[in-house]
C-alpha cells in the first residue's frame, strides 16, 4: 500500500497531568500481516482512563506493560478490515480490537470481534457495547450484588463505564445515585439517563450534599473516581455495604501518595464496624461474559432503555488532547476520536 500510517506516540512520560508536549503525531509505513493475521483501518480510537495507566511507568507496574516511547498508545478501536489473510474476515468487515492509537494495524484474528452493523452506531462499540461497557456489567451483575430499592452510588457517572453500571442498576431497580464533575452533566444524568440524583464533586459542600442524598447509608458504591469522592462514598456506606473498585482516575496523574496523615486505620476500622465488602474490578476476568453482555444491553439500546452520550474528537492528532479533557473532566459522555469516515453514516 502507498498510504501513510500516522501513529499518536509518547515524545516522553507524562510528570503529572498530561501536557500536549508529551504526545507527538510520527508517519511510517504501512504494517505487513502474515498468516491468521488481517490489515485494518482506524474509524473510531478510544480515549479511556486505563490509558494513562498504560503511558505511566510507576502506575502500570502490577497492571499492564508501560507504552514504550515512540510505540503508538494502547487502546481499543472500531476498525474496518482492508486485507485478510484469516479465513473468518474479508475486505470490508467491521471489526473492534485493540489496535492502539493509528490510522493501520495488524492483529491477528482471534483477537478481534465482528461488529453488528444494525446494533448500535460504530463509536459505541468502543463504549456502551464495548470494553467500558463490559467492566460495568460484570461489575454489577458479578461482583455488586445490588437489589432492587438498594441504594447505588456511582461517581465519573456519565463516563464509558459510569453510565453504564449507572443505568444498569437503575433498569435492576435501584435507587442510583451520580457522581459527575459539573452540574449540567449532573442535570443530565438525572434527566435523561434517569439517575434518581447526580452530585457535582467540585461543590464546596460535596461531602454534605452525598450524605443528604443517601439518607440511609449506600448499599453499593462503584467506585470509578477515589480521592475525595471516594471518602465521602466510605463515610457513609451502610452495613454490609460493597465497594466496587473499578478505577482511580483521581490518581492516576500523581507521581507520590497525597500528604496527609494515614488514613488506613479510618478505612480498615469501618470495613470492620460495618462489615463492608471491598471487591477490585478488572475487565478480563470477564471476558466469557461478552454475548450475553452484547444481548442484553443491546436489548435496552434497541428498545430505548438504555441511552448513551458522546464526545467525538476529530483527528488522530488530537487524541492526546482528547485525553487530557477527559482527565480534566470537560469531556461530556464517553470520549472517541475519529480518525476516518464512518461508513455507516
Amino acid at each position: 500500500m502507498n498510504a501513510i500510517n500516522r501513529q499518536m506516540t509518547l515524545r516522553r512520560y507524562p510528570d503529572g497531568m498530561p501536557r500536549a508536549e508529551d504526545f507527538q503525531v510520527i508517519e511510517g509505513a504501512v504494517p505487513d500481516i502474515g498468516e491468521g493475521e488481517v490489515l485494518a483501518r482506524a474509524i473510531y480510537l478510544t480515549v479511556d482512563p486505563y490509558i494513562r495507566v498504560h503511558i505511566s511507568p510507576s502506575m502500570s507496574v502490577g497492571y499492564a506493560p508501560t507504552t514504550p516511547l515512540g510505540a503508538p498508545i494502547p487502546g481499543e478501536a472500531v476498525l474496518e478490515v482492508v486485507r485478510s489473510r484469516h479465513p473468518e474476515f474479508r475486505e470490508g468487515d467491521l471489526v473492534a480490537g485493540f489496535g492502539g492509537w493509528q490510522d493501520y494495524c495488524a492483529l491477528k484474528g482471534e483477537g478481534l470481534r465482528k461488529l453488528d452493523r444494525g446494533l448500535a452506531p460504530l463509536s459505541a462499540h468502543l463504549g456502551s457495547l464495548g470494553m467500558p461497557g463490559l467492566t460495568a456489567y460484570a461489575g454489577m451483575t458479578k461482583l455488586a450484588e445490588a437489589e432492587a430499592g438498594q441504594t447505588v452510588l456511582v461517581s465519573a457517572a456519565l463516563g464509558g463505564v459510569g453510565a453504564v453500571a449507572g443505568q444498569l442498576a437503575r433498569i435492576k431497580g435501584c435507587r442510583v445515585v451520580g457522581v459527575s464533575s459539573s452540574a449540567a452533566k449532573c442535570r443530565w444524568a438525572v434527566e435523561e439517563l434517569g439517575y434518581d440524583a447526580c452530585l457535582d464533586r467540585t461543590a464546596p459542600d460535596f461531602r454534605d450534599q452525598v450524605a443528604a442524598a443517601c439518607p440511609d447509608g449506600i448499599d453499593v458504591d462503584f467506585e470509578n473516581a477515589g480521592g475525595e469522592v471516594f471518602w465521602a462514598a466510605f463515610a457513609n456506606m451502610k452495613a454490609y455495604g460493597r465497594v466496587i473498585v473499578c478505577g482511580l482516575i483521581s490518581d492516576y496523574n500523581a507521581d507520590a501518595p497525597p500528604p496527609g496523615p494515614d488514613q488506613s486505620p479510618n478505612l480498615l476500622r469501618t470495613i470492620a464496624l460495618k462489615r463492608v465488602v471491598m471487591k477490585g474490578l478488572m475487565v478480563a476476568d470477564f471476558w466469557d461474559l461478552r454475548p450475553r453482555f452484547l444481548q442484553e444491553v443491546g436489548g435496552m439500546i434497541r428498545d430505548g432503555r438504555f441511552k448513551s452520550r458522546e464526545f467525538i474528537v476529530e483527528g488522530i492528532e488530537n487524541a492526546g488532547l482528547a485525553m487530557i479533557d477527559m482527565l480534566e473532566g470537560r469531556n461530556f459522555g464517553k470520549t472517541v476520536v475519529r480518525v476516518a469516515e464512518d461508513p455507516l453514516l
